[in-house]
């Protein structure tokens, strides 16, 4: 191990991130968590920026020299990260004094018009060479990135521009450029072969050192395989797991860590069966599912045996290829990305109503197991939004109701103990055993539904009623998909009696129920209007659900209440278990 500065380290020679590593996935926090420890170092006589872990891959010849190639095992995040910021800072030297900007400084990043930092994808490269290379960040600004590493590495580039606009000085300029060289000290291991990085891992972990758990498991099975002498499957195991890191990036609006994590969480649980106490998921299938033991009480793994070599090898090739199989399913549920655009309605409604997550491990049971189409998943679908309306949304129970016993359903289906006809009639006797009707009831009637339900699940909800009124063939209005409605912010929920009070108006008790909300295209109009002034736009109304409330001479508490019992019948038949 080696404690080098950030200059002493660019000058190893070139660096490449292998194709099983994820793609580039630092966001604005770590960013500026970067730029405050950078902004801080001018007083201190050094920082520790990490761990960077290195393989020697061999040899490249750049102009008349002979390089040394790396594949980075560890640290690409914050090795990319020091290229994007070096380059900003030389562009912004460049941009006040283009004859002060010392080609010196861009030396240590592009050698004869190369990179010495590879990317692990030939189009994230070439796009990490352009980001390198553009002065102008007008053109920048411009690029079309493709996948969300280059989301990633576009942002970096614009907010270091951003940031480092404020510096005007040349002098200050250089002066943070040498501060990141010189004062930034990393660790670097310099491992002789790829069976050491399981345990190099291990021993970063064990010292506190930060590793996603998908990176844990990963590096184990690794130095697993090599244990066993495996190099093939080892290079498998790499190969998907690259995959499914890229797989993962793909899905919108999540945090990548947090979706790794979530994503190896439920992939447990449906492969092992097991859903007690999860808070390590890495150490359980060290522990549970691949035996840590017998690696280390040891010397040669199964030498003598070969079947429980062989049972072994099987066991950590099925869990691979099941990891990789479902990190395709995660994304094309996350995304609703099926080729069934009827699979992808369902589950855009299950997230506006914002429980999906809780039965991701069942749906990577189903779609596992080949005896259950994927069109099954309509009709499950169906129930769990059953399940969510009746026990999350108006049950009010808490997010993790009904886990322990979705999570038992999911390995069952995994593993054929339960057939597609059972499983629908488990999720019904769930549905029935957390909810009650007579509680339920009384509780979309009133409970405070704008204040206590999510505003795209109460559109969705509001919208269900204005089809019920009109018949689905019947619709007057063009309103688009369920999608664009929670997109839509030309169609919003109002308030039949207003928030606000009006002079000389008694208040109401119930402004917030649900008796009290409709849909409407015109809540500029109506704001604050008594209820007689909105009748007269009501009545001309596209909206099924605002003419009908035509029909009701005045507007009071006790309304509100019998309109909600209205909406109470439509929502049990709807939602029925």
């Amino acid at each position: 191990m080696k404690f080098d500065t950030i200059e002493k380290f660019l000058n190893y020679g070139i660096f490449t991130i292998p194709e099983y590593q994820r793609g580039y996935s630092w966001t604005k926090e770590q960013l500026d968590d970067l730029l405050n420890d950078l902004s801080d170092v001018e007083f201190i006589k050094e920082h520790y920026a990490g761990t960077i872990t290195l393989i020697k891959s061999g040899q490249e010849k750049i102009g008349i020299t002979d390089l040394t190639k790396y594949d980075i095992v560890d640290g690409q995040q914050r090795l990319t990260t020091f290229h994007l910021l070096l380059v900003s800072i030389y562009h912004r030297i460049s941009e006040i004094n283009p004859f002060e900007a010392d080609d010196v400084i861009i030396k240590s990043v592009i050698s004869k018009g190369k990179t010495l930092l590879r990317l692990n994808n030939k189009n994230n490269q070439e796009f990490f060479f352009d980001l390198l290379n553009e002065l102008d960040i007008n053109i920048i600004k411009k690029f079309t990135p493709t996948s969300k590493t280059q989301i990633n590495l576009l942002n970096t580039r614009v907010h270091f521009h951003t940031y480092l606009q404020r510096y005007t000085s040349i002098n200050t300029l250089i002066k943070i450029y040498n501060n990141l060289l010189s004062k930034f000290k990393v660790n670097v291991f310099e491992l002789e072969e790829e069976s050491e990085v399981g345990l190099i891992f291990e021993t970063m972990n064990d010292r506190g050192l930060p590793l996603s758990d998908i990176d844990k498991v990963k590096n184990y099975l690794i130095y697993l395989t090599h244990r066993l002498n495996e190099k093939v499957v080892a290079k498998e195991i790499n190969k998907k797991f690259g995959e499914i890191f890229t797989e993962l990036m793909r899905i919108e609006n999540h945090s990548i860590i947090r979706i790794e994590n979530q994503f190896l969480k439920h992939c447990y649980i449906v492969f092992s069966g097991d859903n007690r106490d999860l808070s390590d998921i890495p150490k359980k299938i060290k522990l549970e599912l691949i035996k840590q033991r017998e690696i280390f009480t040891k010397k040669n793994l199964f030498d003598n045996d070969t079947a429980q070599r062989e049972k072994k090898i099987k066991e950590i090739k099925d869990f691979n290829n099941f990891l990789h199989k479902s990190a395709n399913y995660y994304s094309a549920i996350l995304n609703q990305n099926f080729e069934n655009e009827n699979i992808n309605k369902s589950f855009f409604r299950l997230e506006i109503l914002g429980k999906i997550e809780a039965f991701l491990p069942l749906y990577l049971a189903i779609l596992n197991n080949r005896k259950f189409k994927p069109e099954f998943l309509i009709t499950i679908n169906e129930i769990l939004e059953v399940f969510t309306i009746r026990v999350f949304i108006f049950g009010s129970k808490k997010g993790n109701t009904g886990n322990t016993t979705l999570f038992e359903l999911a390995h069952k289906v995994l593993t054929n103990k339960i057939n597609f006809t059972e499983l629908k009639k488990e999720l019904r006797n769930l549905i029935e055993k957390n909810s009650n009707n007579l509680d339920l009831k009384k509780s979309i009637v009133n409970i405070g539904a704008y204040n206590n339900i999510n505003q795209s699940a109460l559109k969705l909800i509001l919208l269900d009623y204005e089809y019920f009124l009109q018949g689905e063939s019947l619709a007057k209005f063009d309103i688009g998909t369920v999608k664009d409605l929670s997109n839509n912010s030309k169609i919003n929920i109002e308030h039949i009696a207003p928030q606000t009070i009006l002079p000389g108006v008694k208040p109401m008790e119930n402004i917030n129920l649900l008796g009290n909300l409709v849909l409407t295209f015109n809540n500029s109009t109506l704001t604050n209007k008594t209820f007689e002034s909105k009748k007269s736009i009501y009545i001309s109304s596209d909206l099924s659900s605002e003419r009908e409330l035509v029909g009701y001479e005045e507007w009071n508490d006790k309304t509100i209440i019998e309109r909600g019992k209205k909406l109470q019948k439509f929502i049990l038949d709807k939602w029925k278990p």
